[in-house]
């Protein structure tokens, strides 16, 4: 299983691609985000389409505590 990386803004909880940097409200949809981006070096719209935004530094690896 990916680890996808938590996004809390107040007292909401969101999930974001570490490679492109969408933002997806299920940690599933973050999960198949950064899996087709990590095999294929690209978005895919299927996917992003699902997104409810992005992350500035995209590809920046954060360490999880």
């Amino acid at each position: 299983m990916i680890p996808t990386l938590e996004v809390v803004l107040g007292s909401s909880r969101y999930y974001a691609c570490e490679v492109c940097g969408m933002i997806y409200a299920d940690s599933d949809t973050a999960r198949s985000c950064e899996s087709w981006c990590s095999a294929h070096g690209s978005c895919n719209m299927e996917i992003t389409k699902r997104a409810i935004g992005k992350i500035r530094r995209a590809g920046l690896r954060l360490k999880r505590s």
